[in-house]
């Protein structure tokens, strides 16, 4: 099962004067999207604030700047990007993430990935790579759906959710989170472009949602990523990550 969406930041406004109240299916759907987000909105916040720093013996946090991704060099991103920031607070039990960021684009959708590597000693560089993690399986590595929402006029979004040891479900088959503190973790945004409502939710809970054969999908990444989610016409691109070293 796929991780809830921690927070969606609509695109809308009024409703002209003289349209009728009847609300339309993508209306509909958003409104109880928003509805079902605020609960989860609250039940995160007491899980990050509360339960995740129980006690400091029991718990790690770490805080890491948020970079822009390789593939928006081109576009002239590089480096790291202005207000924002990672955490992840890790514990016997699993992983608490969240993601605060910057620099989205107004009405496109995101979707945040967790990349975990149980052991990151197997890796050739450090932090380990995308050929790391896909395809060396000495790294016993997972990529799974994180979070996702589309970004508001302000340009900035949250992303955040956890992961129990255990049986972890993902782009590879038969992997776990096997020691949550041993574990290199790595968080990744993917942007779908402008959402399409004909394209969602697809473009905020899967990799592919709404991306056309044009996009550059790394080579390395396998065919179960690129069946994620129903293609469409935008240019998807790997957008900003973050990454956490045991």
């Amino acid at each position: 099962m796929r991780p809830s969406v921690w927070r969606f930041q609509g695109v809308g406004g009024k409703r002209p004067i003289g349209r009728s109240c009847r609300l339309t299916h993508n209306e509909r759907t958003m409104i109880e999207m928003r509805r079902h987000v605020s609960m989860l909105l609250a039940v995160m916040a007491v899980l990050f604030a509360v339960v995740a720093p129980a006690a400091a013996s029991e718990a790690e946090r770490q805080t890491a700047g948020v970079n822009w991704h390789a593939q928006q060099a081109g576009l002239g991103k590089s480096g790291p990007v202005a207000g924002a920031s990672a955490q992840v607070v890790r514990n016997d039990n699993g992983i608490v993430y969240k993601l605060s960021t910057s620099g989205l684009g107004e009405g496109n959708a995101y979707t945040l990935w967790l990349v975990v590597i149980n052991n990151p000693a197997a890796c050739v560089s450090t932090p380990c790579s995308a050929a790391d993690i896909i395809n060396n399986s000495d790294t016993d590595s997972q990529v799974r759906f994180a979070a996702g929402h589309v970004a508001g006029a302000s340009g900035n979004g949250t992303f955040a959710g956890h992961v129990s040891e255990g049986p972890l479900s993902g782009w590879l088959a038969n992997r776990s989170l096997e020691d949550a503190r041993a574990a290199e973790v790595h968080l990744v945004v993917n942007d779908h472009g402008p959402a399409l409502p004909e394209f969602m939710p697809d473009m905020i809970h899967t990799y592919r949602g709404g991306c056309s054969d044009a996009s550059p999908f790394p080579p390395v990444f396998p065919a179960t990523a690129l069946a994620d989610g129903e293609p469409g016409p935008n240019i998807c691109r790997l957008y900003q990550a973050a990454v956490f070293l045991p």
